[in-house]
């Protein structure tokens, strides 16, 4: 069954929401490669100071996988090195439907 994860950002300031959405322009692409990814989308908000971000798999094992191997831990040290200044709450979610004209 697909999943989703939503990470919910929440910036303490608009310096801080700058750096999570750098962060993220700049990001080092490692999920894509990962078994059983299918999507990501990252949503700014800036009257809100929030960044969602959502990852779909094609399973809550692939996601763990991803969650549990050195390429995860690798990618998210380098955003937690910029010293953001948020918080943040990941969420699992099932997939009822998705339409997607990428």
């Amino acid at each position: 069954m697909p999943i989703a994860i939503i990470n919910y950002i929440r910036a303490n300031s608009p310096d801080a929401f700058e750096k999570v959405v750098n962060a993220f322009k700049n990001r080092a692409g490692l999920v894509e490669d990962s078994p059983g990814f299918m999507g990501l989308q990252v949503l700014a908000n800036r009257e809100r100071l929030e960044v969602l971000v959502i990852t779909t798999w094609e399973s809550t094992e692939a996601y763990e996988a991803w969650v549990n191997s050195k390429r995860f831990k690798e990618a998210h040290s380098r955003a937690r090195s910029s010293g953001s200044g948020s918080s943040s709450e990941g969420v699992l979610y099932e997939v009822v439907d998705h339409v997607c004209r990428c």
